[in-house]
């Protein structure tokens, strides 16, 4: 049977009489499969009224109850009680396995020893065609009769407050996937749900999965999240796309957060935030790997040893004086295969491609482009380095929006 089958039945007292419609149906989930502990009658006069199962005598073609609606003691909604109608049919379930939201078009009952369960969830198109008394146009337009069902087992609450009930189907943990299949996931998803998704993983995996997630998405989702909570996220994000998400959010919004933030990460934000936001400056990172120019292999391979956690790259290793000039660039491949006590300096080459801080994205694009390169320094003055733009970074300016996400990222911690 189907919940379906029981929406706005009429409901008769013991003698028979009309004494109003089935209005939703509760269910208590301290059962695997939920037990339908009680249904709410819209009555005649349009009180609202939760009648207890003991009451019903006949869930047929009407519902029947034993007694005089007079005689029935109310039941008392508990906090693990789930009203089926509102809080359960046309909610969303993530499916983790196809990555996917579906819709619960349709609930499963059974009928076992005097009781009714709850057994699980359509998400078919045959559910909601059936749901609409259309089952007679199935065929000719060739959708499949067969139930797709989700059990009950199957299905989790994103959040345990049955009032507000969103469901997963939890074959495998959705903090396992894959940041831009959460980010997909999440797009898809209403703010609410979406924001329960992040408050469930941690700072990093949340940062990692906001930097794939939609631009619009990402200012609503910080928007609506608790505000030291947003902070350690953007903290944990890369300096370039932190810096993006903060420009797009009203200015005491962004300086709000900024101020939550970690002192350093901050710093380095409000650093980007200077420059226009489609200038080198502006789309550049500023976590890479330089080393000062009078290193050893050596005492380059126990700094990056330090540094690799916190850097985009370090596949490039760019080389800087005593006063922050850039001088050279060198290779993790060519540090690896160097002598340990060669100086940095004696290998690196000192004909270095780089940008100007204030150079036009585009023009940035370009020159990665033209000269194949994983990454590309921003300096400002004509030497001072202050950042890389990578590969990924100029992808995401030629390509339109809706191509970005299919370009895999090169880099990531």
């Amino acid at each position: 049977m189907y919940l379906s089958e029981f929406i706005k039945k009429p409901v008769t007292d013991a003698t028979g009489k009309k004494i109003g419609k089935l209005k939703d149906v509760i269910a208590s989930s301290e059962n695997t499969y939920p037990l339908i502990s009680a249904i709410t009658l819209e009555a005649s006069d349009k009180r609202t009224i939760n009648i207890p199962y003991k009451y019903i005598n006949d869930m047929g073609n009407k519902i029947r109850l034993k007694t005089l609606l007079n005689d029935i003691k109310e039941y008392k909604f508990k906090k693990q009680d789930i009203k089926l109608l509102e809080d359960v049919l046309d909610r969303q379930v993530v499916d983790i396995e196809d990555k996917k939201i579906r819709r619960v078009n349709d609930i499963k009952l059974s009928f076992t020893r005097g009781y009714y369960h709850v057994i699980g969830v359509d998400i078919g198109v045959y559910g909601i065609l059936k749901r609409l008394g259309l089952e007679s146009i199935v065929k000719p337009l060739g959708v499949r009769s067969n139930e797709n069902i989700i059990s009950w087992k199957d299905i989790d609450t994103l959040n345990s407050d049955y009032s507000n009930l969103k469901l997963k189907v939890p074959k495998q943990k959705i903090k396992k996937l894959h940041p831009a299949d959460i980010a997909e996931i999440v797009d898809q998803l209403g703010l609410n749900e979406s924001l329960t998704i992040l408050n469930s993983l941690d700072d990093e995996a949340a940062a990692d999965t906001l930097e794939e997630v939609s631009p619009e998405r990402q200012v609503s989702l910080l928007e609506g999240m608790e505000s030291k909570r947003a902070a350690e996220i953007l903290d944990e994000m890369s300096p370039d796309d932190a810096a993006d998400v903060l420009g797009d959010l009203p200015n005491d919004k962004a300086e709000e957060l900024l101020d939550l933030m970690e002192p350093e990460e901050s710093k380095d934000l409000r650093k980007l935030l200077e420059y226009p936001e489609n200038t080198a400056g502006g789309i550049m990172t500023t976590e890479f790997a330089y080393v000062d120019q009078n290193l050893t292999v050596l005492e380059v391979l126990e700094s990056l040893r330090e540094i690799a956690k916190d850097v985009e790259t370090i596949y490039y290793i760019y080389v800087i004086s005593k006063d922050g000039d850039l001088v050279g660039v060198t290779s993790l491949r060519d540090i690896l295969l160097s002598d340990r006590d060669r100086k940095i300096s004696d290998f690196m080459h000192t004909h270095v491609i780089k940008v100007d801080v204030m150079e036009d994205q585009h023009e940035v694009a370009q020159k990665i482009a033209k000269y194949n390169l994983i990454a590309l320094p921003v300096v400002e003055k004509e030497d001072k380095l202050r950042g890389i733009i990578t590969v990924d970074d100029a992808i995401d300016i030629v390509l339109p929006t809706a191509w970005k996400k299919r370009v895999p990222r090169m880099f990531g911690r």
